[in-house]
């Protein structure tokens, strides 16, 4: 049972990543862009939310997606990425 369920916060962890990517790079393209695609900043504003939720959904999934043995190691290192990564969005969505 625990591999089932391992397995299954594999896949919610990989979904999540997957919209944490998409939805950061986004908010980035947005900011960042050469294009003047996202004229009022939609993008930025809605992406930024959707990134940080679905950033923590990736960290917490992906820490019990691992072995009983290596959850903490795990959990440090995905919560310490995902606040780098909301600094840097917040910081995009206060500078625009």
């Amino acid at each position: 049972m625990s591999l089932v369920l391992r397995l299954l916060a594999g896949v919610v962890a990989a979904v999540a990543v997957v919209v944490f990517v998409l939805a950061t790079s986004m908010v980035l393209s947005s900011r960042f862009g050469w294009d003047d695609s996202d004229a009022h900043g939609y993008s930025l504003l809605f992406g930024t939310p959707f990134a940080i939720v679905a950033g923590l959904v990736a960290a917490v999934a992906l820490s019990l997606a691992v072995p009983p043995g290596r959850r903490g190691r795990t959990r440090t290192v995905t919560l310490g990425v995902l606040a780098a990564v909301v600094v840097l969005l917040i910081v995009a969505v206060a500078t625009a």
